[in-house]
């Protein structure tokens, strides 16, 4: 008696668990892609001090309701970073709207000489990428 009591209680306790579980958490907003954001404005430092940590805000719009920040895709070649802004898109029901935003990117300068910047601001008429482009010197 004892035993089937337990088997029950087990019985019922696993019924309910696995009833409250589902694959489908009723997220309609998944994110489904990942976009570049066009870069509107930066703000830099005449001149970075070597070994320090910079906070560099980028300003940039979103399009419409369903884009969310995602962060800051860096290419890096020597001294050289081109920098993009990546929002994840979910499948909501977007609105049409243009958002300013603004994100920090930190950045150490860890090497002496100049970086050269190059934030993405979208693609020319050939279809070609273009940037703002800024050359920052690094002083000890």
């Amino acid at each position: 008696m004892k035993m089937r009591l337990k088997f029950i209680m087990i019985l019922a306790l696993a019924i309910i668990t696995l009833n409250s579980c589902s694959i489908d958490d009723g997220n309609s907003n998944a994110i489904i892609n990942y976009e570049a954001l066009a870069v509107e404005s930066v703000e830099l430092p005449q001149a970075f001090t070597f070994g320090d940590v910079h906070v560099i805000p980028v300003t940039f719009d979103f399009t419409n309701s369903c884009q969310n920040f995602a962060g800051f895709e860096v290419d890096s070649n020597l001294n050289e970073r081109v920098i993009t802004v990546v929002a994840s898109v979910s499948n909501g029901n977007c609105l049409d709207e243009v958002v300013r935003t603004e994100q920090n990117l930190r950045f150490l300068a860890a090497s002496n000489g100049t970086y050269v910047f190059k934030f993405f601001t979208g693609f020319d008429v050939n279809n070609q990428p273009t940037y703002l482009e800024y050359t920052i010197p690094v002083e000890e």
